[in-house]
């Protein structure tokens, strides 16, 4: 096997942890938090189980996220009164709040970012990033 795979790889990972820490720099929230946030503004009240499917993020994970953003009241936890064993979860006033006053910042990231980067450079990366992505999945589920 060559170098390069890996070299693209380990940028991979580099590249995300910058990604994540300017996220957060800009914007003023973990991009974790934000997504949790943002997903319950698009899907509204949701069991935690359908959240974390739709975010494809572990179940305990998402709890662990989940924890503080209750105590900060940016979202609400309670039990599905029709199905006593699923948490639903709602986005807050003050998560709505929270995500209208940043979504200027948010923008102004991805616009940063992604300034100066042509349409045809962006399609290739989507692309390799969309293959890579469903190796990953299949790699964490056994797939050989």
């Amino acid at each position: 096997m060559s170098e390069q795979p890996p070299n693209l790889l380990q940028q991979l990972g580099r590249s995300s942890r910058a990604m994540y820490s300017a996220f957060e720099g800009r914007v003023g929230q973990a991009l974790p938090r934000w997504r949790i946030l943002k997903a319950l503004d698009d899907l509204g009240t949701v069991s935690q189980k359908r959240l974390a499917c739709h975010l494809q993020m572990d179940p305990g994970a998402l709890t662990r996220q989940l924890k503080p953003l209750e105590a900060e009241r940016l979202v609400r936890r309670g039990t599905d009164p029709a199905d006593n064993r699923q948490t639903l979860v709602t986005l807050d006033a003050a998560g709505s709040a929270l995500l209208l006053a940043a979504a200027p910042q948010r923008q102004a990231f991805f616009d940063q970012a992604l300034s100066g980067i042509d349409a045809a450079e962006l399609e290739a990366t989507l692309r390799v990033l969309r293959v890579l992505e469903q190796r990953f999945r299949g790699m964490a589920a056994g797939e050989r």
